[in-house]
Parts: C-alpha cells; structure tokens; sequence
C-alpha cells in the first residue's frame, strides 16, 4: 500500500492559502520557472515529536520548568509558515518523515566515540521500565532538570540524524548538474550545542551541527567548515568537539592507548571545523551557581590558527536603543565573520600548499533564545537582540558562504523556548537567508502575538474581526499554514491529552524503520546493564517523586518555570486594541511584495561570477561612524529573469485576502523601513572584500521547486 505524503495537508492548505489570496498567485505558480539553485529548502523533522518528557508523577509546576518540549516545533512551523507567506515562490519544503539513520552511523560514531551511542541506546531502551516504576530514567550526575529521555528518544535521534542528512544533501546532491538548493533550513529537536564528545548537558544528546559537518565530509568530500552560533548560551559541546577534531584528547571519551603523544594530542583529522559563537556570558552553561572557572574560560576563547584550533567567542552586551545595538553589530558581532574568513583563507592557502582540494560548508546552529521575545525567565540576565538581527547575521553568513563555500550553507534548530521567540525568529532567519528585506512591522509585538496564538492546541479562527484587520487576516492564514506542516500534530499536540502525559501514542513508522531501531537497541542490549535501582535513584531527588505526603519536591535547575501558553482565544478578543496605523503599514508592505517583479527577488540571489572571482581582502567589522548607502540605488532593476516574464501583477481582492492596490510598486517602503534596526546596507559587502561599495552585487542562489516531500 503507498505511503501517503506527509505534506499533503500542507498542500492542501498551501492550494487554499492561493486562492484566498489572489495577489500572491502569479508568485506562488511561478515557482515551477524558478531553478531550483534560486531556493532555500526547508527539512521538516516529524519524528522529532517523540522524544517527550514522561516522568507522569511530577506536579504540573514541575513540568514548566522542562522547556524543551514537542511544541517547539509547532512555534518553529508558524515561523516557517510566515516567510512562505511572503515569498511563496523561493522555499522548497521538505519532510524527512521516512528519513531515519542510524546512532552508530560511521559520521555519528567519529564525533562521539563508539561507547557514548551505544550508551545511549541503552538507556532509551531502560526509560519506560524506570518511569513505571517512579524513578528518574538518568544517570544521577546528569542535571534531571535539563535531560530527560523516553523509551520514543531513539526514533526522535534516529529522524533528526536523518533530518540533518537529508539537509546536507539537499545543498549537496547533484550539484554537478548546478541544479541543487545551495541553502537548507532543518528544524529538529532535541537541541545539540551542548552535547560533548561523549557527555549530554542543556538538553542536548548528540552534537547535530558536527554530525552534519562529519557526513558532509563522508558523502561529499567537505574539507573545512565553519561552524556560526547565534544561540543565547555557549554551545560548549560543540567547541569542545572542536578541541577533539583538532587532536586533543577528549576529556569524556576513553581514546585507544598510544594514539596520543605525552601532551595528550595527536595529528587532526579532516574535517577541520573552526567554531565561531555569540553569547551572553552570564547564561548557562557560565551562569553563576553553576559555571566552573574552566566554563567562564571556555566561553571566552579566542584563538586562531594555533594547533589546528579555530575558536572565537564574542559576549553579547545590552543595549538601550536600535542605533545602540547597530554599532555594537558592526563594530563587535561582525567580528565573527572576520574570524571565519580568516579561517577559510588560511585552510585554502594550506590545501593549495599541499595540492589539495579545497571544499568548504558553512553551519548555522540557529538558537533563538537570544530573541527580544524570549521569556525573562530565559532572559534574566538583561541580554538579548531584536528580531531584525537574524535576518541581519543570516545574510552576513550568506556572503561568508558565497566567498569560500560556492555558497552552501546549512542551518539547524538549536534553542529557543517561547513561542514567541521561535516563531518570529525562524520567520527572520528564512527572510534572510533569501536575502530579503526584513520589515521592521514583521516583528512588531502585535503581529508575533497573533501569529503565536496557532501554537495554541485548541487555538480557533477569531469569530469576528475587522474588515480593515489585515494584520489578523495573514496570520490565520499563517497558523492554518503552519499546522498543517506536520500530520502528527493533529495526533500529538492538538488531542485532548497533553504530549507530556506518558500514555501519548507514538507516531505511526514505516516497517523497515520500525526494524532497524528494534535491531539498535538490541545491539545496545548486549552491553551491561544498570537497572537496578540505587539508593541515589530510590530518592524523590531532582525530577520529583511523590513523597508520603503527596507533595513533590524539585531541584532548581538553569532553565526555569516559564508560562508557555498565555490566555484563551476569547481573551484574545476582550483585550484586543486594533492598530490602525499599524495595519495600514503592515499592507503596504504586503502590497509591496506581491506587485513587485519576481526579478528583483531573484537579483537579490544572482550570483555575480566576476565577483566570485575577485582577490578579496580580509573581512572587517565596519567602523560605527560609517555613513550608510543610499538604498534607492539598491532598488534599481538590473536585467529580468526570462523566467520570471509571466509573473503577473494583480489588482483582485479575494474574502479574506490582501488587498492589492492597482498603482505601482510602493518601493518608498523599503527604502524607510528595510533594516531599521541595522543600519546595513542589504547588498554591502564592504566587510568582506575590497569591491566598491558603489556597485551591486548578488548573493548566489540555489535551485528550486514546489512544494514536495
């Protein structure tokens, strides 16, 4: 019997969305015209929704504290659903529903070790039976309140590894033909920056963002990668991995005898990976109480090219206002891109040394606990950014891609707790990893407001709104968009039971797939077990178990209680102020978009090959004191693609839709409101390359298509 397609609602929907909105029509049908190298492809990961938090006995406060949940992926859909509302004609959406790969694959085998997988195999197949019994299903020197593990984790590891392949391939297979996607999006949980060689922390199991780096090289010869972070916290696993790859023995993992020399170091292994991270210092894994002297170290390295080690660290600072956060960006973050730079120079001069090829990747570990709309509780350092930044730093990592990279480029969900944040977060992300034009109104608190309330189980079109209310028109449109990415969400998110509860169904799997995970767990069963409860474990210790009195007792962890639903729908209504103005812009920015030639979103992806060809000088943070371009020269058309010559403009008006005004296009918009957080150039390459800031130039697209699994 043929599978069904795991996007057909999806398609259905999308199918729905165009007709409700004739505006976006030509756009959307124009798809088929556009190569597959113009887009981004976005992987979607169902079998993420398994790994859960089960322990049923703890209170209901208890269960807040545990952030890292299923839902993240449905907030990560409507931010997915936004930027496809835009631009429905540059992404390419994909489901790794099939996709599972092996924990003791060779790629996941050379960043953790043989023991670490098998170990954790192990102790997926031991959760259910320790669970049932009321105790905590980890090993007690792990932090209970951050890792917890169900007996349903192994599928959940098993499709983000085949996620985050499916991811490299799709940047990567059949590139020969120049026909390939050059960048992907793949949201998957659990996170993985804080996953050491052989040791979990911050909820994360295993270290995504290497795995894709390791299988890159495997597959498709990658040599050298950079690894970008923009997560609030230090991704301490993976730098730490860094170390490894670049010779030093790990200190979690048990390496053969006589590899190492007397300081604990032998020759680096290819891929060589230069880690690259903005954080906040203060934050976990360096907050105080709980960070070490050797942590608040680590999170601030800076080294470069010194025993095949690349690391540079940059703290974030706070701010007062959006000129204040712009010179900190160009004066202090950009920096990052200085570093990476400097890196993939040197590794090209070493290759050619030694005459041999030279292949780059860039990877994105794209937490957005940073964001303005992260709960406090996350954020209670004072330290975070506005949404714009995302767009900002993406298109940054883009031209760092389109320098030594033919542009390929890969991002992974790592953090990010509320709705809010991930939602108009990833919704920024996608923006800029197009590289559009992020729209200061985009952001606004009202609209992530309305766009948040699909992540809502039982969330319910409004029952009345305003004919003028073009703000919550789009984002029914969006949250109908995003539900309906994922099948499974109906099954394990939007039932009357919670995810959480430890009765909740699986996710139906392919046969094969079933097979093989049986078989790993299996291989894991022939290790020595530990099951047998100890006295440490018999506690009511940090997960909370039920005392005599029925009461339950908590340890404070790093990440604590937030409110992760707010309100009803009909709370929604009672307290709702409607933002003429706010509205009135919101449109004319919409209007903007969909009457404006497909060509001049596919300039903004052109590859200029004269450019790529050009000597470069090394990448500099621009002074805070230099005066922006004007952007109406950044307007101006260049030739149109032939492709693109049916792309109509429309003047309908549909129930429920856009309205689309009949004059022409109102480019004023962009040029007052683009990047007024940043006071960037879209197209600058200025920090990159000696190239006259007065000229145009593109960032290289991908190829692309419709919508399909």
């Amino acid at each position: 019997m043929p599978q069904l397609d795991p996007l057909h609602k999806f398609k259905k929907q999308f199918e729905q969305f165009i007709e409700n909105n004739p505006n976006v029509k030509s756009a959307a049908r124009s798809a088929s015209q556009i190569p597959e190298s113009a887009k981004a492809v976005i992987i979607l990961s169902p079998l993420s929704l398994q790994h859960r938090f089960s322990r049923n006995w703890v209170s209901k406060s208890y269960k807040k504290t545990i952030v890292e949940r299923p839902e993240r992926l449905l907030a990560s859909c409507m931010g997915i659903a936004a930027a496809i509302t835009m631009y429905p004609a540059l992404f390419t959406l994909k489901s790794s529903d099939n996709r599972q790969s092996s924990l003791l694959s060779s790629h996941v085998l050379k960043v953790h070790g043989s023991d670490w997988p098998k170990e954790l195999l192990r102790l997926c197949r031991g959760a259910k039976e320790k669970i049932g019994r009321k105790q905590v299903e980890v090993p007690d020197e792990w932090n209970v309140g951050d890792i917890y593990l169900c007996e349903e984790t192994v599928y959940a590891l098993r499709g983000s590894i085949g996620a985050v392949e499916y991811g490299v391939d799709s940047i990567f297979k059949g590139e020969v033909n120049k026909d390939t996607a050059n960048r992907a999006f793949v949201a998957i949980r659990p996170p993985g920056h804080h996953s050491h060689a052989a040791t979990p922390s911050g909820f994360c199991l295993l270290n995504n963002a290497h795995i894709a780096v390791e299988y890159a090289a495997d597959t498709y010869g990658v040599t050298h990668a950079v690894i970008l972070d923009f997560d609030l916290h230090h991704g301490d696993g993976t730098q730490d991995i860094c170390w490894k790859r670049a010779g030093f023995k790990a200190d979690d993992i048990q390496d053969a005898k006589g590899e190492y020399n007397e300081f604990d170091k032998k020759f680096a292994e290819f891929p060589k990976v230069g880690y690259f991270s903005m954080h906040d210092i203060n934050s976990f894994p360096t907050e105080l109480n709980y960070a070490s002297k050797d942590k608040v170290k680590d999170a601030s390295t800076c080294i470069m090219d010194a025993h095949d080690v690349n690391i540079w660290n940059i703290h974030l600072l706070p701010y007062e206002t959006e000129e204040e956060f712009n010179k900190l960006y160009q004066t202090r973050y950009r920096t990052l891109f200085a570093k990476a730079d400097e890196f993939f120079k040197a590794a090209k001069l070493s290759m050619a040394k030694d005459g041999k090829p030279f292949k780059g990747l860039v990877v994105m570990s794209a937490g957005f606990d940073a964001s303005e709309y992260e709960q406090v509780s996350m954020q209670r350092h004072g330290v975070n950014v506005p949404t714009s930044f995302y767009s900002t730093f993406t298109k940054d990592a883009l031209k760092l891609a389109q320098m030594h990279t033919n542009g390929k480029i890969i991002s992974l969900l790592e953090g990010g707790y509320s709705d809010a944040a991930i939602a108009s977060g990833v919704f920024s992300h996608l923006i800029g990893l197009q590289n559009q034009n992020w729209i200061t109104e985009w952001g606004s608190a009202q609209v992530v407001k309305e766009i948040v309330r699909g992540c809502k189980p039982r969330w319910k079109p409004y029952k009345t709104r305003k004919a003028g209310d073009v703000i919550r028109i789009w984002a029914e449109e969006v949250i109908r968009l995003g539900r309906s990415m994922i099948t499974e969400f109906e099954e394990l998110l939007f039932s009357d039971g919670l995810v959480s509860d430890f009765n909740v169904p699986r996710v139906t799997r392919s046969r094969h797939s079933e097979v093989v995970a049986k078989l790993e767990l299996q291989d894991a069963s022939s290790l020595p077990r530990s099951d047998t409860p100890t006295p440490k474990e018999r506690k009511s210790a940090s997960a909370g178990s039920n005392n005599t009195n029925g009461s339950t007792t908590t340890k404070q962890v790093p990440f604590v209680e937030q409110d992760l639903i707010n309100g009803t729908d009909d709370e929604d209504d009672e307290n709702y102020v409607y933002d003429e103005e706010l509205n009135k812009t919101f449109n004319r920015t919409v209007e903007d978009i969909a009457i404006d030639d497909i060509s001049r979103h596919l300039e903004t992806l052109e590859l200029v090959q004269e450019f790529a060809e050009r000597p470069k000088e090394p990448i500099r943070a621009r002074p805070a004191t230099q005066p922006q371009h004007n952007h109406d020269h950044q307007q101006q058309h260049h030739h149109h693609h032939q492709q693109a010559a049916n792309y109509q403009r429309t003047n309908a008006t549909a129930p429920g839709g856009y309205r689309v005004p009949s004059n022409d296009t109102t480019r004023h918009l962009r040029n007052s409101r683009t990047s007024k957080f940043l006071n960037i150039e879209d197209s600058d390459i200025s920090m990159i390359s000696n190239v006259s800031p007065s000229k145009k130039h593109f960032i290289r697209g991908g190829s692309s298509g419709r919508y399909k699994s």
